[in-house]
């Protein structure tokens, strides 16, 4: 698919993550949450529920949502963890974790139409799947030690109880180094959380997916597992985990769903952490995900972070999903109004790490950061991603509160035209993506803070981020690199040589030497040492290498 140029006064062609919703101040939180996603197709539109909301999103393309709130006081169940969500012929159903009801609409569009029906028993994380036997199979387990388990319910008798609950898998970091504790799999102490689970049916085969080893660490993954049988035993898949970001700008990509487009594709909508004001500071990505020919289930996080093409029927996004642009703003010589403390420095906004930011020392109208792009470029799309800094603990989603800013480019650090004007903003938008006009080039981007920061918090910024297509020399070639298996077979370390105009560097690994799709991007080292594999199991390597003007791609492979 070709890469067209930005017209503001369409529909985007790309979106990039974070997922661009109204996130969630929790009670007594001190930064934003939404959380566990749940994504079903209905009438032709997408419908996505998450953990602790007072309503859900509503949207044609996956990239620009509506929200519908709900009157909590009557469904009280929406403000608990974890949905899940089904639909059957025009129907759709919801139950939540903490023991959630289910509860059903005919008409979805109209929050006020959802009726309660109980539940069979009480579960934690819970998945459904309607199986073409007639009967529903709930999937559920949020544990350290126990396993998770599978019900069997009636759809044509309120979903009650046929059979089950029985155990169908169970978590084992003695062999599986991805389970492991710790931003880097480091820690051998904490056990994994196992939960999150989300089962679909293809081809004829039942792929569980599953979230280890806890939500707030850089590592929270999916793993995936399968039966023959929607009441197991699952068996745990070979290229497990199948969605992992450990590294780059957003870290951590567990506890989530994995749904049909519109035109057939598959996605997966996960969790991202962020879990330094609360445990539970976490937002939400997507990315395109595939059955293989082998029957192995992959989901693609290579630059997941990057602009991806919105779903489209021509194609297949897996492979075609990255729109092949360049960042142009990592590492860029930044100044601000003012900074709070040297742990929120300017360049914190400029360090590809949603886990840092740069904060003012106040939350008032006139802030602004800017940054040196260090030459002219060519800018296709810039993403704005805020953060909470100072906050006033409060609830409740629709309350009033706004972004309002403004973004300039400048080619000479003199002249300025206006990018993105939010002076009158109304959304809550934490995460803001612009495709810019066509033909818009500068040098310098400049943030200025138009109004009073939401939450009473201080101005706070974890990624102002510039993308363009490739400019200047790509690097020369991908590097040469030495890959050896530790001692402990859960472990890999992977060194290699400098490459002249290289900004960072990808590793790429897989039990399929034609489908490496785990990957670590480094940034400033020539080594990477990953905790994430399996004992007993062979993997291939490669090493990419990439700047901002373009990528090259790793053709060596090693067998480790």
């Amino acid at each position: 698919m070709e890469l067209k140029s930005a017209d503001p006064f369409r529909r985007p062609a790309t979106f990039c993550n974070p997922v661009n919703i109204n996130y969630q101040y929790q009670p007594g939180y001190r930064g934003r949450e939404s959380a566990d996603p749940a994504v079903v197709l209905y009438k032709d539109k997408y419908f996505l529920f998450a953990s602790h909301g007072t309503g859900y999103w509503i949207s044609d393309d996956l990239a620009v949502w509506e929200f519908i709130r709900v009157d909590t006081a009557k469904y009280p169940d929406f403000t608990l963890f974890a949905p899940a969500t089904l639909v059957i012929g025009g129907r759709m159903y919801i139950t939540h974790c903490q023991g959630g009801n289910i509860l059903y609409s005919d008409d979805p569009f109209d929050p006020d139409s959802w009726v309660n029906i109980g539940k069979a028993y009480d579960w934690n994380d819970p998945a459904f799947l309607y199986d073409d036997d007639g009967y529903v199979y709930l999937y559920e387990g949020l544990d350290r030690v126990r396993p998770l388990h599978a019900a069997k319910l009636d759809p044509a008798d309120n979903m009650r109880l046929v059979e089950g609950p029985v155990a169908i898998f169970s978590s084992d970091h003695d062999n599986r180094g991805y389970e492991r504790h710790g931003n880097n799999n480091e820690d051998g102490v904490t056990l994994p959380c196992l939960e999150g689970a989300w089962v679909n049916k293809l081809n004829g085969r039942y792929y569980l997916t599953y979230a280890v080893p806890g939500t707030e660490v850089s590592t929270y993954c999916d793993g995936v597992a399968v039966s023959d049988s929607p009441m197991g035993p699952f068996i745990n898949c070979d290229n497990s985990p199948a969605v992992f970001k450990n590294t780059g700008f957003m870290r951590g990509a567990g506890h989530g769903c994995l749904f049909e487009d519109k035109h057939g594709n598959l996605w997966k909508m996960d969790t991202v952490s962020i879990s330094v004001n609360h445990i539970f500071e976490r937002r939400l990505c997507l990315f395109p995900a595939k059955l293989a020919a082998d029957g192995r289930l992959y989901v693609n996080t290579l630059r997941g972070d990057y602009p991806m093409f919105l779903p489209h029927d021509t194609g297949e996004p897996f492979t075609q999903a990255d729109a092949g642009l360049s960042l142009l703003s990592y590492g860029r010589a930044a100044v601000a109004s003012s900074s709070l403390y040297g742990a929120h420095a300017p360049s914190c906004a400029f360090d590809e790490n949603m886990k840092t930011w740069w904060s003012a020392c106040y939350g008032a109208e006139g802030e602004w950061l800017e940054a040196d792009l260090g030459r002219e470029y060519e800018v296709f799309s810039v993403q704005i991603n805020f953060a909470d800094q100072d906050i006033v603990p409060c609830g409740g989603r629709d309350n009033g509160f706004a972004y309002k800013y403004t973004l300039e480019g400048s080619r000479d650090g003199e002249a300025w035209e206006m990018l993105v004007d939010r002076t009158d903003g109304r959304d809550d938008l934490s995460h803001e993506y612009f495709e810019l006009p066509s033909g818009t080039r500068l040098r310098y981007i400049r943030f200025t803070n138009r109004g009073i920061f939401p939450a009473g918090g201080k101005v706070a910024i974890s990624g102002l981020r510039v993308f363009g297509p490739p400019q200047g020399a790509a690097p020369e070639q991908a590097p040469e690199f030495r890959a050896e298996r530790g001692v402990d077979e859960r472990d890999m370390t992977v060194t290699w040589t400098p490459v002249r105009g290289a900004e960072g560097y990808i590793v790429r690994f897989g039990v399929d030497p034609a489908e490496l799709h785990t990957q670590y991007q480094i940034i400033g080292e020539e080594r990477a040492e990953i905790r994430s594999l399996i004992r007993g199991v062979k993997y291939h390597v490669t090493v990419d290498s990439y700047g901002p003007g373009g990528i090259a791609k790793g053709t060596e492979l090693q067998y480790v």
